[in-house]
């Protein structure tokens, strides 16, 4: 794995970092949810309705691009760990990927039901949320699993990436179905992925200083 690539793959956790923070600002706040405006269980005027379908939409499309920052921060994790032969890290890559398909997936549905007018839009919100819920699991799922297997290394990066892997991944899992820690698999998320950028980082350095030290 060339230097290049962490760099290049540590820049795109770091925007998959910044992200979050971003779409955590730009998303509406109002005192009625998204699921409401597609329910018809609050009633907005045009203007309204069109303020807020921008609104989401912007959203949308800082996720999307967030999307291939995530695959792009999980392919150095992937390359990184299969150099060293760490076995399942194919396995961790995969649901992380499939982590990423899904929720464009979940994104595509909302968006869709929110700009069109679906009776059936209590159903597809349930079908939804199961996707939602996955979306999260499967990258919880594959860096528990990726920080369990690889072997132990000396360094804040690798130290950090465990503990978030580990410790912040059964924290998150609380806040997935406790109501008072429901804003822990977000923060997960965006704590994942700047600990992601710091060891891929701290590896473009350590192969800088290699070449370096050679010349």
């Amino acid at each position: 794995m060339t230097k290049n690539i962490y760099l290049n793959t540590g820049l795109a956790s770091l925007i998959a970092f910044i992200l979050l923070i971003i779409m955590n600002y730009s998303w509406p706040q109002t005192d009625y949810s998204l699921n409401d405006v597609i329910l018809g269980n609050i009633k907005l005027s045009e203007i309204d309705k069109g303020n807020f379908i921008k609104s989401i939409g912007i959203n949308y499309a800082l996720d999307t691009i967030f999307i291939f920052s995530w695959i792009g921060s999980w392919i150095g994790l992937f390359l990184h760990f299969k150099s060293l032969n760490i076995k399942l890290i194919g396995i961790c890559f995969g649901l992380s990927l499939l982590g990423a398909l899904l929720d464009i997936t979940e994104n595509s549905i909302s968006f869709g039901l929110l700009v069109g007018n679906n009776k059936s839009a209590e159903n597809i919100l349930f079908i939804h949320s199961i996707i939602r819920d996955l979306s999260f699991w499967f990258p919880m799922i594959a860096s528990f699993i990726l920080t369990m297997i690889i072997p132990k290394q000396k360094g804040i990066a690798i130290i950090f990436l465990k503990i978030v892997g580990i410790i912040g991944v059964l924290f998150a899992i609380l806040g997935m179905y406790i109501q008072y820690f429901s804003a822990i698999p977000y923060y997960w998320f965006g704590i994942w992925f700047l600990a992601s950028a710091i060891f891929l980082f701290s590896n473009y350095k350590k192969g800088v200083n290699r070449i370096t030290s050679e010349i």
